[in-house]
């Protein structure tokens, strides 16, 4: 493991008794709920694999949607969280310490895959999107969703989060910043990905307009796998 991420690691870790104070899959549990509903309905149920899960993120609410559910997270304290969420909620997910990059996973082993505020902690986003399509079956479907967070204007102590550890490794991000919905559909696009949707004009209220940056632009959509 790289000193990159063991520092990305070692502050999720650190952040996540905290974390779901601010977290936006907490404060607008229903309105994620429906939305994700819509973007990977069940039934049919499915195999999904929530990457970066963090205190639960997709992972719980694909769950409670009725969907059978992987976590896998780099940060052991913030799967602890996890755990204790979908323990609290009554939920069966398995949740997995492990690295994004090199998950334990074989082949094909999943047919939705969600990344929700990861991309902008990874030091090679490009890695990580083709360990996803090695692990999502073909015509599988990932769901992305993540926004542009800093800006030049924007100091990283405003943040919500301490960003001190992440101001060392800023360099080795090369979306550090975070990322718009227009980057994110060329990522998808480099790597073979089709029949993209975006879901986040469904949400009627902001999802981060309480963040002390202001109402940061997001975005959520979900795009296939080709078939060959």
């Amino acid at each position: 493991m790289n000193a990159a991420k063991e520092t990305i690691f070692g502050y999720w870790t650190r952040w996540a008794p905290n974390f779901d104070a601010a977290a936006s899959h907490v404060r607008y549990r229903t309105a994620w709920q429906e939305v994700l509903a819509a973007a990977v309905p069940c039934p049919p149920r499915r195999a999904c694999l929530d990457l970066g899960t963090g205190t639960g993120a997709c992972a719980l609410t694909l769950a409670a949607i009725g969907h059978d559910v992987t976590g896998l997270d780099g940060a052991p304290g913030m799967l602890a969280e996890a755990r204790r969420a979908a323990g609290e909620q009554g939920l069966d997910i398995a949740f997995r310490e492990g690295d994004v990059d090199a998950t334990p996973f074989a082949d094909a082993s999943f047919d939705v895959i969600s990344a929700r505020n990861l991309f902008w902690t990874l030091p090679d986003p490009d890695r990580t999107m083709r360990e996803i399509t090695r692990l999502l079956r073909p015509g599988g479907v990932f769901l992305f969703s993540d926004g542009l967070w800093r800006t030049d204007t924007v100091a990283p102590e405003a943040s919500s989060h301490d960003m001190t550890d992440y101001v060392q490794v800023s360099d080795e991000l090369p979306y550090y910043r975070g990322l718009l919905g227009e980057q994110a559909d060329a990522l998808l696009d480099f790597h073979g990905f089709t029949g993209r949707t975006h879901w986040e004009q469904r949400f009627t209220t902001h999802l981060y307009a309480h963040q002390a940056v202001g109402a940061c632009p997001f975005f959520v959509v979900t795009a296939r796998r080709p078939l060959a």
